[in-house]
């Protein structure tokens, strides 16, 4: 027997021929299997169309217009689909309503209310240098308004010179040579009354302040003790406080006499450089008062509203020292040191302010935030208290002697901070879509398109469990 090319080829083509054979059989069992489960499911489908509670579906099982009926399922089906899309996509704006409540109440809560006197410290007082910084802080540097950066040299008159290196100085002291350095508060404050009653010495705080030296607040929450209520309205009423400047002690830097006001809630913290009102002196200054609360939603709606001061955050007390904070973490990064007068983050190196590169590096560091953007996640607060002050005063007259009238108009301030009126408006911002709202929603879509019910449902899966 010879061994040709067509002897070597034949046992290759008959294993060839087996296998395709096999394949043959097994793609031919696949499809009766097929054919067999879509028989099952034609068979099913049809006697669950023909018993089924939905109107339409029932219609395609006995309807002889089976194929006008389907086109109808299937364009009801493309429209619920879509108005289900739509709800989901407004649902995932989270859209908010804002409820106005207005009540009238017997008593209110009274504000807090402190002042402070627009001279940080009297004249020949002795300096004292190289004392760690404690205060309250700053968002913008008293530095800004005594230079300018340019070309990375500083420039200022001989004046503003002065008032720098006087700043620095007063930097250099510690919270209680502050204080000592400042107008006493029994000087400052000549006379104190609430609702016609002398105050007590536990309704008032001092304690001192970077911009504005000793301050006085009213009414601060303490432990063990409630904030005060009143039930009356209207000037005379209220708090009164008959304030002494010492404007003979002001320093000649000092560009302006007068005090700062600031009212707000009794359980935060006064910022007085950031809040409040000036209030000039020889004048009786009236501050009426209305009570409005804002309410917001944390995330993911608009606002993404924090509540500061919880334990849980950890990072700041409220709003304005969030913002300190996130402006000294970036000083830090680019400058090597911190803008003290912000009066956070104190551990870290602090800048000299007569020094050109490092005072000028500051100041590229806010104009970025300012121009850029300042990527500081610092949002409103979850819940705010205004009190929407509105201000009128009179002249105070001079009594006796020249002299006296000399104190009166440039040294004497009288405040009259009062309620008027006991109406508290309460701003609540809402969830306008709600999980309950969206399911009722879905559920009306599928009703009026499909006359789908959960009942209805319910039954489908029924009987489709019973028919597998």
């Amino acid at each position: 027997m010879q061994y040709t090319a067509a002897n070597f080829m034949r046992p290759v083509y008959l294993k060839n021929r087996t296998s395709n054979s096999r394949k043959d059989k097994i793609k031919f069992s696949l499809l009766r299997s097929l054919c067999r489960y879509m028989k099952r499911f034609c068979n099913t489908s049809s006697k669950l169309l023909k018993t089924s509670s939905v109107y339409i579906c029932a219609r395609i099982g006995q309807s002889s217009f089976k194929i006008a009926w389907g086109l109808a399922l299937i364009l009801s089906l493309i429209v619920t689909l879509y108005r289900i899309q739509k709800c989901f996509h407004l649902y995932w704006q989270y859209p908010i309503v804002v409820s106005l409540e207005i009540d009238k109440l017997n008593s209110l809560e009274f504000p807090a209310v402190t002042v402070c006197n627009l001279n940080r410290r009297k004249i020949n007082i002795t300096i004292r240098e190289g004392i760690a910084i404690i205060g309250t802080p700053l968002i913008l540097s008293e530095r800004r308004h005594l230079h300018y950066c340019q070309n990375g040299t500083i420039k200022s008159d001989k004046m503003n010179e002065k008032k720098l290196n006087l700043l620095m100085e007063y930097y250099g002291l510690d919270e209680e040579e502050r204080r000592k350095a400042g107008i006493p508060a029994s000087e400052f404050m000549k006379s104190c009354s609430f609702n016609g009653k002398y105050c007590s010495t536990f309704l008032l705080n001092n304690f001192t302040d970077f911009r504005y030296g000793n301050c006085i607040t009213f009414n601060k929450q303490k432990l063990g003790r409630k904030p005060l209520r009143t039930t009356e309205i209207g000037a005379g009423s209220g708090l009164i406080f008959h304030l002494n400047l010492g404007y003979a002690f002001y320093e000649d830097i000092q560009n302006t006499f007068g005090a700062k006001l600031v009212v707000h809630h009794p359980e935060k913290a006064p910022s007085p450089e950031d809040d409040g009102l000036f209030v000039s002196p020889g004048f009786e200054t009236s501050v009426s008062l209305k009570q409005t609360i804002d309410i917001r939603l944390p995330k993911p709606y608009r606002d993404h509203c924090m509540n500061y001061g919880l334990v849980a955050n950890g990072f700041a007390k409220s709003k304005n020292e969030c913002i300190r904070k996130c402006i000294q973490t970036k000083s830090y990064e680019k400058c090597g040191c911190i803008d003290q007068s912000l009066g956070v983050m104190n551990h870290l190196k602090q800048c000299d302010f007569r020094n050109a590169l490092e005072s000028c590096c500051l100041d590229e560091v806010l104009d970025s935030m300012s121009f850029h953007g300042t990527l500081c996640n610092c949002p409103l607060p979850c819940r705010s208290v205004y009190y929407n002050e509105k201000l009128s005063r009179a002249l105070l007259i001079p009594k006796e002697t020249e002299f006296r009238g000399m104190e009166t108009k440039y040294g004497t301030v009288k405040l009259n901070v009062f309620y008027s009126s006991l109406e508290r408006l309460t701003y609540e911002q809402q969830p306008k879509w709600e999980e309950p709202e969206l399911l009722s929603y879905i559920g009306n879509e599928l009703a009026l398109w499909l006359g789908l019910s959960i009942i209805a449902v319910f039954e489908i899966f029924e009987k489709i469990a019973i028919t597998l």
